[in-house]
């Protein structure tokens, strides 16, 4: 697999860890990264699929559950506060 250079934000200590990890593993940062990542989502295949499922809804409900989603709000506070669609 091709790699590319995309930098991760992460705080110092987080940074730390992952740099001992890839000293420890004779391995580079950016795998350890990738391992963490491929096990995250195995192990947490539920949540993601739940997150997937929740826009899968909100993009079907449209614009008003798309924001709701977005700014953790109930759908029909965003309808109530944007005026719900207007016609042009």
């Amino acid at each position: 697999m091709k790699t590319i250079q995309a930098p991760i934000k992460v705080n110092e200590q987080t940074k730390k860890r992952i740099r001992y990890l890839a000293a420890l593993l004779d391995t580079t940062q950016a795998d350890v990264v990738d391992r963490a990542v491929q096990e995250y989502t195995v192990r947490h295949a539920d949540v993601i699929e739940k997150g997937i499922a929740n826009a899968r809804s909100a993009l079907v409900g449209g614009d008003s559950a798309i924001a709701a989603l977005i700014l953790d709000e109930p759908a029909e506070a965003v309808k109530r506060v944007s005026g719900g669609r207007r016609n042009r």
